[in-house]
């Protein structure tokens, strides 16, 4: 994870296009966003992901402790945790995504996803891992009203490295996963569509994988060829994916990508630069789909995306990605740069309430970021 870092604004507009995206001028013509960040908690352990829901509450994951915990819509953190699994937490393992159902004022469903240990306990060592759980439960008011139970099981070896592990509901109600390729370096399996590793996959509210699917009615892979997917999102028009990856050492990238795509791992680490990734740009044909931003040499350890959706920032903001990254002096090949906020510690997830307004969570604390009025501007 990073230690500190930006959030880059990509000047790419994905409001409005169809199969190609809107360029505009290079940030620095963008007048940069006022805002104001607040701190809204803190004092839980090790936060990885958040879902927030209609009703203002806010449901976080503790990596090590596995622990889903509940922030009200005073914004203070509860006590005890709504949900409490057995997690493997090795390196990069433990209790990972958390995603509310897109009807959750109608079910109460949260899902959440974790390596789990072989124990009924906590376990920190490479060996005492079962698989990669999906599992849902059902929340009342502050407490679950079912134990979490597994509706998924996705492999977790070799690791402990590239476990993926984000959720997200998309726009066709749908549950996305990413899995990483589990290999801290390189592996082909993220190549081959009739494996789960290095993918992201879709499936339906239950486990069940969708008929529509891209590559087919009994295959749950929606776009391949990913390393380690740390975070993505839906572009407001649900036409596509944005994948945030990240490289060995380098070369962290982001990609927009279609159903059934191709991002190129471990064929190709970047943008096709090298001869062989040419040969493999050709060899993977019209399914490869190259990254819109790629770190290059500086390792960027890019964690969250984002699509603003509207102009709540800035009438200049909309349709434009927000990408983490550790450092924003990097060369670009397709889109501009600029910075949207700095020196953030250990900054994990990014997600927007319904009105389109930012919340950020590091390891540490959790924040809202408010555009500054007028009012507040002259003060």
């Amino acid at each position: 994870m990073a230690s500190l870092g930006a959030i880059l604004l990509l000047c790419l507009n994905l409001l409005g296009c169809c199969d190609a995206p809107e360029f505009v001028p290079p940030a620095s013509s963008l007048e940069a966003p006022q805002v104001r960040v607040t701190k809204l908690t803190d004092g839980f352990s090790f936060g990885v992901k958040m879902a927030l829901l209609d009703d203002g509450r806010i449901l976080l994951t503790e990596k090590e402790t596995g622990y889903g915990r509940l922030v009200n819509a005073a914004s203070e953190l509860q006590d005890q945790p709504v949900a409490d699994v057995a997690v493997n937490y090795a390196s990069e393992r433990g209790l990972l995504g958390i995603a509310a159902h897109p009807e959750f004022a109608r079910t109460g469903y949260v899902y959440i996803a974790y390596v789990a240990s072989t124990t009924a306990a906590d376990t920190n060592t490479k060996e005492d891992v079962s698989d990669i759980r999906i599992a849902r439960f059902r929340l009342t008011d502050t407490t679950a009203e079912s134990p979490p139970r597994t509706i998924l099981s996705l492999p977790a070896r070799p690791g402990p490295y590239h476990n993926g592990g984000s959720l997200r509901f998309g726009p066709d109600g749908k549950l996305y996963v990413s899995l990483g390729e589990l290999n801290r370096h390189a592996n082909i399996k993220s190549q081959l569509t009739g494996n789960p590793r290095g993918k992201i996959l879709r499936y339906n509210d239950d486990g069940t994988i969708p008929p529509d699917n891209p590559l087919g009615p009994h295959n749950p892979v929606f776009i391949y060829g990913i390393r380690n997917c740390f975070g993505f999102a839906f572009d407001p028009a649900g036409r596509s994916v944005l994948v945030s990856d990240n490289g060995p050492k380098g070369n962290d990238r982001l990609s927009q990508a279609r159903p059934g795509d191709n991002l190129g791992w471990p064929l190709i680490w970047g943008g096709v630069d090298r001869w062989y990734e040419r040969l493999a740009a050709w060899w993977i044909g019209r399914r490869f789909r190259p990254p819109l931003w790629d770190s290059l040499q500086v390792h960027a350890v890019p964690t969250a995306v984002q699509v603003l959706p509207n102009d709540l920032y800035g009438p200049n903001l909309t349709g434009r990605v927000l990408q983490f990254a550790l450092d924003h002096t990097t060369r670009n090949t397709v889109v501009d740069l600029g910075t949207f906020l700095e020196g953030l510690p250990n900054l994990v997830d990014m997600q927007l309430d319904a009105d389109g307004r930012l919340y950020l969570l590091t390891i540490q604390a959790l924040y809202r970021v408010d555009p500054l009025t007028d009012a507040a501007r002259r003060d």
